[in-house]
């Protein structure tokens, strides 16, 4: 994607997200997976799975996210959420904002696990630069500027965040054609 040119960016993709416990797998678990099936520009499925950490969650990150022991307590462990998410997503293209934090928890669990985690994978921090001129790259930024009003740091709203933000380039690349 050298140009300014969605060519490169499929109509068909899953936006994913993860809320975790902390910024490095080292330490810290996934709490929460969401992602968003795109087909043609239009949301056809959805997947959400609260995540039951062996540790906790601290208090800061209930804070953030929202997440509480209460709602993960009956949630599954990581071993059969990520095995439900790699069902979901199977070998669609992906996409996320700031793709580097999320794929390092995932292909960390994977290797863990044995599992395969090979999609290529699109990061839409660098899909919105070309696009949107903001002062910075934050979905939260972003999202305030397309004036979009969904909660924040909750899987399945920043994928549906992440998936308008997209298609919003995708109007620009459009209109810029014409």
């Amino acid at each position: 994607m050298d140009k300014k040119n969605l060519a490169d960016i499929p109509s068909d993709y899953v936006v994913f997200d993860l809320e975790t416990t902390g910024f490095s797998p080292e330490y810290a678990e996934i709490i929460e997976i969401g992602a968003v099936r795109v087909k043609k520009g239009k949301v056809t499925d959805r997947y959400q799975s609260y995540v039951k950490p062996r540790k906790g969650i601290p208090s800061n990150i209930t804070a953030l996210t929202g997440i509480t022991q209460k709602d993960t307590a009956c949630a599954p462990y990581i071993e059969d959420a990520i095995e439900d998410f790699l069902d979901f997503i199977g070998d669609d293209v992906l996409i996320a904002h700031n793709a580097s934090f999320d794929c390092r928890f995932v292909c960390t669990v994977c290797l863990i696990l044995g599992k395969k985690f090979d999609n290529i994978v699109l990061d839409s921090i660098k899909i919105a630069k070309k696009y949107i001129v903001s002062k910075s790259s934050k979905l939260e930024v972003l999202k305030e500027k397309l004036g979009i009003k969904m909660r924040s740091h909750n899987a399945i709203d920043d994928c549906t965040v992440t998936h308008m933000v997209i298609e919003h380039c995708r109007d620009i690349d459009k209109l810029s054609c014409n």
